[in-house]
């Protein structure tokens, strides 16, 4: 194989009018890189090159030697392995809403350090296929060759159709017109998006609409109307992840709170009538340890740490399967607890779930054991229960049944202790759908107002989540 200096070259990997681009092998240390080469001849050419020796972050190649002989420069620089991101979402590699918003969050970070250089750094070339997606899910900017520092015109008209702005074909080079490009870039991912079709939970529709009003302003035709640099759709973007992690542990926390008011009631009767049986004894144990998981996991959520979530559900999965195989040997009270704690975990592992699909496999068990359970429950219990089943059934998307659901139990005239829950359950679907932030806060003040008479423990302990969550 041919050999340039220390480096045998491996195989061209690309070519165009700025020169070709090699893998190449030092021998001796057993690394690859890349190696540009660059005609003498061509005035201009290393212009890209030159911007990128003055660049210092981890999502950029380095250049890290250069050669020449009588025809030819070589840059040496990183070699990045990978797919494009225009085949990662070709491929449909982006699998929920959330993994789109950080791939966007990230690139639209790499491009606001170019616009903080001074002056800046004005890329010219934004799209997918620019972008590299590594083997660790790291993405990374690669193909600097129309590269220029600071805002210019009278410039060649470069880019690429599509994704360039409009004024760059007159030969502008701004922040405004990579502003223009990103917009374009981040529109073309969330319509490729495999999590993006047919999406029941109310607030990843709603991520997806700011993700597009976004896109729309930053690829606006008119540069007045555009973001101003990439660090403010940076700055966009975060706040949208932001409230879309406070959005999920409120959901969690609305969700919990109403099957505890269920096992508040229940497991105090249980423990009052039990008897000395070796079986309901190890059974009563096992829901004791997994009322406890389920408290360890609301304190992880909220500390956003998912190595204890996971190690805490399947402590409760195990007292779960546990307790179920002995409850054959209990009274029907008993068992109906289980079946209780048995929906508290497929709420709580369907809230945490990775995607839509495996989400939704969990609530729909939830929902089954809600109709068993609702069989041969009391009529106090039975409000909770289609309290419940409404709010599940709104998630996975039979919005119908969940309505009906939900009239029913207003037309019951529920409890204190059960409107205690239903308002926490309305003020976090006032919150989701933004449209009355007013009120919620009353209803907020509504909740708080109807402990009255009622000092109990479990009230106070429902006063103190929802206040840490909306107050």
């Amino acid at each position: 194989m041919e050999k340039i200096g220390k480096y045998r070259v491996l195989k061209k990997i690309g070519s165009g009018g700025m020169g070709n681009v090699f893998v190449v092998i030092d021998d001796r240390i057993g690394k690859k890189w890349a190696m540009k080469e660059l005609p003498k001849s061509k005035k201009g050419g290393k212009d890209g090159l030159f911007v990128l020796k003055g660049l210092d972050h981890p999502a950029v190649p380095r250049i890290v030697e250069e050669l020449e002989d009588e025809y030819f420069i070589y840059e040496v620089m990183d070699y990045i392995e990978g797919m494009t991101l225009a085949e990662y979402a070709g491929a449909g590699r982006i699998c929920s809403v959330s993994e789109l918003l950080r791939i966007c969050t990230e690139i639209s970070g790499i491009i606001a350090y170019l616009h903080e250089q001074e002056p800046p750094v004005i890329f010219r070339d934004i799209k997918p296929d620019n972008f590299i997606v590594t083997g660790d899910g790291n993405i990374k900017l690669v193909d600097f060759d129309i590269a220029l520092v600071g805002e210019q015109t009278g410039q060649m008209p470069l880019g690429t159709r599509g994704y360039a702005a409009p004024e760059q074909h007159f030969g502008i080079c701004s922040v405004a017109a990579d502003v223009y490009s990103l917009g374009v870039t981040i529109g073309e991912l969330a319509g490729k998006t495999a999590g993006a079709r047919g999406i029941g939970r109310i607030f990843e529709r709603r991520i997806l609409m700011k993700l597009r009003k976004v896109s729309e302003k930053a690829a606006s035709r008119e540069a007045d109307l555009r973001y101003s640099d990439a660090g403010e759709v940076w700055n966009e973007l975060m706040r949208i992840r932001r409230a879309d992690r406070a959005e999920r542990i409120a959901a969690v926390a609305c969700t919990v709170l109403i099957l505890l008011a269920v096992l508040a009631t229940s497991l105090r009767a249980i423990y009052r009538d039990a008897v000395k049986s070796d079986a309901r004894t190890r059974v009563l144990a096992c829901l004791e340890s997994s009322g406890k998981a389920a408290d360890r996991i609301m304190c992880a959520l909220a500390e956003d740490s998912s190595a204890a979530v996971d190690k805490d559900l399947a402590g409760f999965y195990a007292d779960i399967m546990k307790a179920g195989s002995l409850t054959g040997y209990t009274d029907a009270e008993t068992a109906r607890e289980v079946i209780r704690q048995r929906i508290l975990y497929y709420e709580l592992a369907g809230s945490v779930a990775d995607n839509v699909d495996e989400r939704d496999q969990q609530y729909r068990k939830a929902i089954a054991d809600i109709i068993t359970l609702m069989e041969t429950a009391g009529e106090d219990e039975k409000g909770f229960l289609r309290l419940k089943a409404a709010d599940l059934g709104r998630i996975v998307g039979d919005t119908g049944s969940a309505e009906r659901l939900l009239a029913e139990f207003i037309a019951e005239e529920p409890s204190d202790e059960e409107k205690i829950a239903a308002w926490t359950k309305v003020i976090a679907m006032r919150l989701y759908d933004e449209r009355n932030p007013d009120s919620a806060g009353q209803a907020l003040a509504e909740v708080l107002a109807i402990d009255g008479a009622l000092q109990n423990e479990r009230v106070v302990r429902y006063r103190e989540i929802i206040e840490n969550i909306y107050g």
